[in-house]
């Protein structure tokens, strides 16, 4: 081969190559790379886990299972199922991807047998189920989605959590907001707590309080409560989301 005919075909590889490095999209960039199999989009809120727990954040890139999200306008890179999840309950794809949520019943594996169960703590990793009047430690391979129909909730309003604890109504009223990342929020009212994590998603409990402490409890489920701190300065100290603000009535 002459010098001339080497050069030509040194140069049209060099081509070829630079095309097929063009052809490749970039995180987010093409029409498959805007949505996942997983079913969230470019655009969606979802959570993501950060120090603080998990977070919200703005899906703004997607590429297979990394997703590029925009948390309080920081950009990184979180990778589902383990750092990524959606807003709202889990599905049949999130449960087969070791993904479950608070309140979901399941039954769990305890020495080679299944018990019915509900999942009373999101520990990322690993769940605490109540199995009856058992508490369990479960990995997501010890769990699966219960085909039980979901209990109905019979209200327990008129038996305090604790001795001397009585209702909030009156006592602790009005919209708190953390103080720190995210933009959860608590409304009291009557005597019930609305807590939303900013994106629609709400849970309505009971508000008990005395002194110094309120417990947030589920209707019907006394087991599923959540104790509250109230700091001098009026503040709330919740579990996992931090310091609250009264910022409106």
């Amino acid at each position: 081969m002459t010098t001339k005919a080497f050069r030509y075909w040194a140069g049209m590889f060099c081509v070829l190559l630079l095309s097929a490095a063009l052809s490749v999209p970039a995180l987010g960039q093409g029409g498959a790379a805007q949505t996942s199999s997983n079913g969230i989009k470019v655009g969606d809120s979802v959570e993501v886990i950060t120090g603080f727990g998990w977070t919200p954040a703005k899906v703004i890139a997607i590429q297979g299972n990394n997703y590029r999200v925009n948390v309080n306008g920081i950009v990184v890179t979180k990778t589902y199922p383990d750092e990524v999840r959606r807003v709202g309950g889990a599905t049949a794809q999130d449960h087969a991807a070791g993904q479950y949520r608070l309140g979901d019943r399941v039954q769990v594996n305890v020495n080679g047998q299944w018990m019915e169960g509900k999942i009373v703590i999101d520990n990322r990793t690993e769940y605490q189920v109540q199995a009856g009047n058992r508490a369990v430690w479960a990995r997501p391979q010890n769990l699966r989605p219960s085909p039980a129909p979901e209990e109905k909730a019979v209200s327990n309003a008129s038996a305090p959590p604790e001795p001397g604890m009585t209702s909030c109504a009156g006592k602790i009223e009005g919209r708190y907001v953390t103080t720190g990342m995210g933009s959860a929020t608590i409304v009291f009212r009557a005597g019930k707590a609305t807590m939303g994590n900013g994106f629609g998603g709400n849970d309505t409990l009971e508000c008990w309080t005395a002194g110094d402490k309120i417990i947030l409890r589920e209707p019907g489920h006394p087991e599923n409560a959540m104790p509250i701190d109230i700091n001098n300065d009026g503040t709330l100290q919740v579990p996992i989301y931090g310091e609250f603000k009264k910022k409106g009535n």
